[in-house]
């Protein structure tokens, strides 16, 4: 299994609120969407940051993971904590 990392998030109750309901209303995923604005700001952004090849091997190596779909929803990654 590729090595995961977590993200603890908090927000004003009204953002929380209204991202809740935009995901609903839409059927997203609310760790999907929020992985997808990761995405997007690393894509938009990594250009500008100082890395070392190495490490943007790494980056672009993740992206086209989670591109193709090479990735574990929380729920996968809970129940196989579980086991």
């Amino acid at each position: 299994m590729k090595e995961t990392k977590s993200l603890s998030l908090r927000l004003p109750s009204e953002e929380y609120i209204a991202f809740d309901i935009v995901c609903r209303e839409k059927g997203y995923s609310k760790t999907g969407k929020i992985r997808e604005f990761i995405r997007n700001l690393i894509k938009e952004e990594i250009e500008s940051v100082k890395i070392s090849a190495k490490e943007w091997a790494k980056i672009e190596k993740g992206i086209k993971e989670i591109e193709r779909g090479e990735y574990l929803t929380f729920e996968e990654l809970k129940r196989g904590l579980k086991n």
